[in-house]
């Protein structure tokens, strides 16, 4: 075979002086023939032409692309450089329809709100076996909705046992006091791990634990507002736990919004700031001062209402920190949906699980109960 067929001119021209036996055969090794001046040329030839491509791509424009981001809370998405630049806002139109969605959401959140107050305050009104008879039925609701939402991160509670368990707990309380009603939670404890030996599943300790919860952290806290619906200045004494722990919550709201720049808790609660808490403070224990200044609600004096103030300003953000940590864990953004425009239930008990302990505390502190 011709060799100078196979190769190029250049190429040719440096085997001009190959040794070849009589019959043509090259006796060289493949190693042998193959030089170095045969690796410079065909490794130039691979990169032909690149300096001109470079130059010609570095003319020409291109559309800037998306990317993927995971956005904490909200999964994995997709974010365009407009998004992260700024550029090229929403078209007015846009804007119009998300501010008439926002408009909408207040309104139902304020109407919503409306409702479940007046429904409690009737209740009360009535007497506190219907008082205590909505909580039963809230603690419940809330019960599942913690449930369903431990459910979803892959727990597996016992719902049956914990609701029977809530129930037990708020009987109990109702005949011999809150303290009364840790019996049941033990009792919990101790069926829910039966249940896990007579049907063995995967993780019982874990499974235990968020049934366990459930049951302590909703029905058990719950359970210290029966002596205070049970007692003669029902009215007064629960108005003022409802009404500071609820100003507490907008007044850090509030506050937090307008002047907020210090963050109170970044990684369970990034919407909580330092402004917010001092804020809020401050505005119930104002109204404390008004409450125990007037007599309002008696017998509330000016010690007693500051105190419960306090008390309140304290233990309302770290019942909602509390439920903040629990959702951050799950990565949810709220425990249900129950009530349109707040979530579910838990979200708005959420301070109010650990003011109203506190608050029975201070109660009986100062001999109310």
């Amino acid at each position: 075979m011709d060799r100078e067929g196979d190769l190029p001119p250049a190429e040719a021209d440096d085997n001009d002086g190959d040794e070849q036996d009589a019959s043509g055969v090259d006796q060289r090794s493949d190693t042998e023939e193959f030089t170095d001046q045969d690796y410079v040329r065909s490794t130039t030839r691979e990169y032909r032409g690149l300096a001109e491509s470079v130059a010609k791509a570095g003319e020409e424009s291109y559309e800037q692309s998306a990317v993927a981001a995971r956005v904490p809370g909200l999964g994995t998405s997709v974010v365009g450089f407009k998004d992260m630049t700024g550029q090229d806002e929403e078209d007015p139109e846009q804007l119009e329809e998300i501010d008439r969605a926002r408009r909408s959401e207040l309104a139902m959140r304020i109407i919503t709100g409306l409702a479940v107050v007046a429904v409690f305050f009737g209740a009360l009104y009535a007497g506190p076996l219907y008082v205590t008879v909505l909580l039963g039925l809230l603690v419940i609701i809330a019960l599942i909705e913690f449930y369903l939402a431990v459910r979803s991160a892959g727990f597996a509670p016992v719902g049956l046992i914990g609701a029977l368990g809530a129930l037990g707990v708020l009987y109990t309380a109702w005949v011999s006091g809150p303290f009364g009603a840790a019996g049941i939670v033990g009792a919990v404890i101790l069926a829910t791990g039966l249940w896990f030996v007579v049907l063995p599943r995967r993780y019982p300790l874990a499974n235990i634990g968020v049934t366990v919860l459930g049951v302590a952290w909703v029905a058990m806290m719950a359970s210290f507002a029966i002596p205070v619906f049970r007692s003669p200045q029902a009215w007064s004494l629960t108005t003022a736990l409802v009404v500071f722990t609820a100003l507490n919550d907008i007044a850090a709201f509030s506050y937090g919004r307008a002047f907020g720049s210090r963050k109170l808790a970044p990684v369970l609660s990034p919407n909580k700031t330092v402004e917010g808490f001092v804020g809020a403070t401050v505005v119930t224990v104002l109204a404390g001062l008004i409450v125990g200044r007037f007599g309002l609600l008696e017998p509330l004096t000016m010690n007693s209402a500051i105190a419960l103030a306090v008390v309140i300003s304290v233990f309302g953000p770290i019942g909602d920190l509390s439920e903040s940590a629990v959702k951050r864990a799950m990565q949810i953004k709220d425990m249900g949906s129950s009530l349109p425009g707040h979530g579910g239930v838990l979200d708005r008990l959420d301070a109010f699980l650990f003011t109203i302990p506190a608050t029975y505390l201070v109660y009986v502190w100062f001999g109310y109960l």
